[in-house]
């Protein structure tokens, strides 16, 4: 994710979504036999190997990431459907006005009117929680993680299991996905987390909370200044930065300088430290993402380029944009073209459009 600027209520609408599907259904091995890469060839998107062979022939006006063995793609009346590593359609000749992310086996989705409501289908495109929850402009629903999903209902956000059931009461304005087995919660303007029953652990006094990563989580009082804290809720690296992201392979970036410009925070330099709180890499950079494979995308005089674990340059700045490495590659663009990239610097992919 991009932190260049943070927005006070930040929506996460994305084209290009990574899906996650249980490892039952299919596995790691699998995912890392199968890679499938989104290329765009004279406006449609199709789908090439990790050799650059073009797998699924280009003809879809927007194509999301695979991972475990589907991905989400739009057609040129912009509905969305589901395809599998053939090209085939698993849905049918169902299409959605919104279709989210598989997790844990399920997928959130919304029928052709924008006041239907938002139900849940597996991977075989079956409906198996029925259409009841609240779709809002700017709000999606949660993906599964850790069996549970976050939903909104009456206005107000809950979680359910995978047979649809509440398992926490809609009772809280915002809430984010479990994760390392807490979940953020948001009552009253304020942050707090809470368990997989609901039980409040960190009760609601941040100005500003993040989920746990690494068994940290960046939090502030004020949102001025930011730090981290544990999940019993102490403060573990003081609130001394001006933003943070989270922890990725040990390190977490921070800024100093970034400034509130309505409800907006933008500028400053970007750089990361380790779990104690040491600045280990240099905040010098206009813009981080989060390391991924021993690689961060770091952004100099606007272009991006990537660094080590020690902040040096591997790969140098050239890029209008780069992704973070999954599975040993990296989407990038130049001129609006859009390309791949592996680890000793080589294209599998020329930047096309």
């Amino acid at each position: 994710m991009q932190i260049s600027t943070i927005r006070l209520f930040i929506t996460f609408i994305g084209i290009f979504c990574l899906i996650v599907l249980p490892a039952s259904s299919y596995s790691q091995k699998q995912q890392k036999d199968n890679v499938l890469l989104a290329v765009r060839v004279n406006g449609k998107w199709g789908y090439i190997n990790e050799k650059g062979k073009i797998i699924i022939k280009p003809r879809f006006f927007v194509a999301g990431n695979f991972s475990e063995g589907l991905a989400k793609v739009r057609d040129d009346d912009s509905w969305f459907y589901y395809i599998d590593e053939s090209g085939r359609t698993i849905t049918g000749k169902e299409h959605y006005r919104y279709a989210d992310d598989f997790s844990e086996g399920l997928a959130a989705v919304q029928g052709e009117s924008s006041d239907d409501k938002i139900g849940f289908i597996d991977r075989e495109g079956k409906i198996v929680i029925e259409p009841k929850f609240d779709s809002f402009t700017g709000k999606p629903i949660g993906n599964f993680k850790e069996g549970l999903a976050y939903i909104y209902l009456g206005g107000k956000v809950g979680f359910i299991d995978k047979t649809g059931n509440f398992v926490i009461n809609p009772i809280y304005n915002y809430a984010y996905s479990f994760n390392e087995n807490l979940a953020v919660i948001n009552l009253s303007d304020k942050y707090g987390y809470i368990d997989n029953l609901g039980e409040v652990k960190l009760s609601p006094k941040f100005a500003y909370a993040s989920s746990f990563k690494e068994g940290l989580a960046g939090f502030s009082f004020d949102r001025q200044k930011f730090g981290f804290i544990d999940k019993s809720g102490k403060v573990i690296i003081e609130p001394r930065f001006d933003w943070v992201g989270g922890f990725s392979e040990g390190l977490a970036a921070v800024n100093i300088g970034m400034a509130w410009y309505g409800h907006q925070k933008s500028g400053g330099k970007w750089g990361f430290v380790n779990k104690t709180g040491k600045i280990v890499i240099d905040v010098k950079y206009e813009v981080v993402n989060p390391f991924s494979e021993d690689l961060a995308p770091i952004k100099i005089d606007g272009k991006w380029g990537f660094i080590t674990r020690t902040g040096k340059i591997q790969i140098k700045p050239q890029f209008d944009w780069a992704e973070m490495f999954d599975e040993g590659f990296s989407r990038v663009t130049i001129d609006e073209k859009i390309g791949y990239i592996n680890k000793t610097r080589n294209y599998i992919w020329k930047p096309s459009k």
